[in-house]
């Protein structure tokens, strides 16, 4: 059926996450959709208070979606020293968050609901591989990154093509008509089509999904934008850029591991390019693909998802080095043996064709054969010849032609090119070399003058690998310098020994957080915690008991922060949460969630004689008046002092006209250890 032939309202091309036309749509039928547990807990996470021992409940009331819970949230928690393994609901709820059990559960119910369907061209089972094997690989990344809570990335990299089986699920005979024609597209390629038949694509389809289960927005336009990054105006190094060219990584990972295995090599190539655009050289590029395939494994038993054995990636990486150029279509492929070259000869009379490739190979050469041009040219680009012996009359494309074409690409432009004409004259050989033709000669051949020119061909194709190879270094070299360089930036940026942003950082995201948020309208907070007694905790225990704190808390802030929130070590035991888009009710929660954690942590372990690590908070939001971002630091630095200085492990929120010496005049913005933030704690 198509869209823009029957008055459909789904004709007109989709916004991102746009709730019209995904009504439009699911008019046409029925849309992928949780259900179950998960859908209860969806519809009960858009109350405004939630309890999380009701989402326990709900979460128990599904052995196995309980056992899939708590394995995610061992894997995130796998990294922590000294972490013990989760065992129950709860405590998975309070490492991964409401949000990310939230969309575990979305994740894991479309899953075991749409495991097989009625478009018999549509592969769903490899669908739920390679898309499980991306999950794996986005959360990896983000991990990495920092750009994201990796627990909620990995729900982005499941779904991040949802699109695809929406539009099976649909139009199942169409879509299934339309993957038959499109079979060898590009995913980009295959999107148009789809805009084409069906008014729509995949990817508008994925967002507008994503959009209507609750996903954030910058992880629904990273799914957008994913197959087409350089579509997108992200500033190089923001969250939405490294959030999009990570899932842009992550599914290219899921491709090559489950690629048949002839082409995997080959694509090494780009995969490595674009790991490099997130600070990942090859080692660790292959460190990560042989991580990812354990896991994958893993979870595919978990989740019943079909794997496969995948050959060690420092193996593939090994016969990528091993092979001529890094790309099939960068260069020439080189010569193995003394005097061994890769033939193709051309002719459209089968006698002499067949008289010159036995002459070639009693020489020792490999040679291949065409009859004509346009079979010629899709053997040249598939077998890659490191000569092409080809008459110049053929039918369907001429010699003259055939060789033109091949200089328009990579291989070809490597090729020897020999063309075999009628005569010598000059109008013949002006006509041959404009071609790109390296060598003309007469007809009839002397067999054993061409045999003996063929080490002059070598000569020549030894002289152009050499000046390819020299390019192949420097460019590896530059590349290595941009990692490198990244690398410097990188550690100029992250603390030493929490693994966190620094001050540095810090400082530079506030204010560049603090001109969006002037620019749009949009507010933003902030977070000053400090960890109490820390003083007491060296002087009594010593620097590396206090520096084992300082590390376990970074963690727990980081683990718990919310998705897009950045956390950072400003120095001593001062640590800063930026909350962008956030006004200080919600600050104020997320700062009461972040006290609460640490308390629950069990990090009194650390601390020789069991006492109790807590901190307090001090929350702040821009407000009128104020010259920039450090005015926000400042106030949030006072709502700290009071919370300090009332008892410490609280929260304080403050307001400029609010938070005012003597301590009385800020007690409605206290929160009381154990006792979530609301609505009414802020009226002033």
């Amino acid at each position: 059926m198509n869209a823009k032939t029957n008055g459909d309202p789904a004709a007109e091309p989709l916004k991102i996450g746009d709730p019209l036309k995904l009504s439009a749509l699911k008019a046409l039928g029925q849309l992928p959709s949780p259900e179950g547990v998960a859908l209860a807990i969806m519809q009960l996470l858009r109350k405004e208070k939630v309890n999380a021992n009701e989402i326990a409940r709900l979460v128990k009331a599904d052995p196995a979606l309980t056992g899939r819970i708590i394995k995610a949230a061992n894997l995130s928690t796998a990294f922590i020293p000294g972490r013990r393994p989760v065992a129950g609901v709860p405590d998975s709820i309070v490492i991964l968050g409401v949000a990310a059990v939230r969309q575990f559960a979305l994740g894991f119910s479309l899953i075991s609901k749409y495991r097989e369907g009625v478009c018999q061209q549509f592969d769903y089972d490899g669908f739920w591989s390679r898309s499980l094997l991306a999950a794996i690989a986005m959360q990896a990344l983000t991990t990495h990154t920092h750009a994201a809570q990796p627990e909620e990335t990995f729900v982005t990299g499941l779904l991040s093509r949802i699109g695809s089986l929406a539009l099976a699920t649909l139009f199942p005979q169409h879509y299934g008509r339309l993957l038959v024609q499109a079979a060898g597209f590009t995913h980009i390629e295959l999107a148009r089509l789809e805009q084409k038949e069906l008014a729509t694509d995949h990817n508008e389809l994925t967002a507008c999904l994503l959009a209507d289960w609750g996903i954030p927005q910058t992880l629904v336009e990273s799914a957008y934008y994913h197959e087409h990054p350089d579509s997108c105006s992200y500033p190089t190094g923001s969250r939405a850029y490294l959030l999009v060219r990570s899932l842009n990584l992550a599914v290219r990972l899921s491709e090559v591991l489950t690629a048949p295995g002839e082409r995997r090599p080959w694509a090494l190539a780009e995969l490595f390019a674009s790991g490099a655009r997130l600070g990942l050289d090859a080692e660790a590029m292959i460190a990560l693909a042989d991580q990812l395939v354990r896991e994958w494994q893993e979870w595919g038993r978990v989740l019943k998802v079909t794997t496969q054995n995948v050959a060690s990636f420092a193996d593939l990486s090994q016969i990528f080095r091993d092979l001529p150029a890094a790309d099939p279509g960068d260069g020439l492929v080189e010569a193995r043996g003394s005097g061994a070259l890769r033939v193709m000869v051309v002719d459209g009379h089968w006698p002499a064709l067949l008289q010159l490739q036995e002459t070639l190979r009693e020489a020792g050469h490999e040679v291949c054969i065409a009859t004509d041009g346009e079979d010629a040219l899709k053997v040249a680009l598939e077998r890659r010849p490191q000569v092409v012996i080809t008459d110049w009359i053929m039918p369907n494309m001429d010699g003259v032609s055939l060789c033109r074409a091949l200089r328009e690409t990579k291989v070809g432009n490597s090729m020897y090119l020999v063309l075999l004409a009628e005569d010598e004259e000059e109008s013949t050989l002006e006509t041959a070399f404009e071609a790109g033709v390296d060598d003309c000669k007469v007809k009839p051949l002397n067999y054993r003058a061409l045999v003996s020119r063929m080490r002059t061909f070598e000569r020549v194709i030894k002289l152009r690998e050499e000046i390819e190879l020299d390019r192949e270094e420097i460019r590896r070299f530059a590349g290595d310098l941009a990692i490198a360089n990244k690398r410097l930036q990188e550690s100029a940026l992250v603390d030493a020994l929490t693994q966190i942003p620094n001050r540095r950082y810090a400082v530079d995201r506030m204010h560049t957080e603090w001109v969006a948020a002037q620019r749009s309208g949009d507010p933003l907070s902030c977070m000053m915690i400090d960890i109490d007694c820390f003083k007491r905790i060296n002087d009594n225990y010593g620097h590396a008991c206090g520096d084992g704190i300082l590390r376990a808390v970074a963690q727990v802030l980081k683990i718990n922060a919310r998705a897009g929130d950045v956390v950072a070590r400003l120095g001593g035991e001062e640590f800063l949460v930026i909350c962008p888009g956030t006004r200080l009710v919600e600050a104020g929660r997320s700062a009461e969630r972040l006290r609460s954690a640490v308390q629950t942590s069990s990090l009194d372990d650390r601390v020789p004689d069991g006492e109790q690590i807590t901190v307090s908070i001090g929350v702040a939001m821009i407000e009128d008046g104020m010259c920039g971002s450090e005015d926000v630091i400042e106030l949030a630095d006072q709502a700290l002092y009071v919370a300090k200085h009332t008892g410490r492990n609280r929260a304080c929120v403050a307001h400029s006209r609010n938070l005012i010496f003597p301590v009385r005049a800020v007690q409605p913005f206290v929160s009381e250890p154990g006792i979530a933030l609301n609505a009414a704690n802020f009226a002033h």
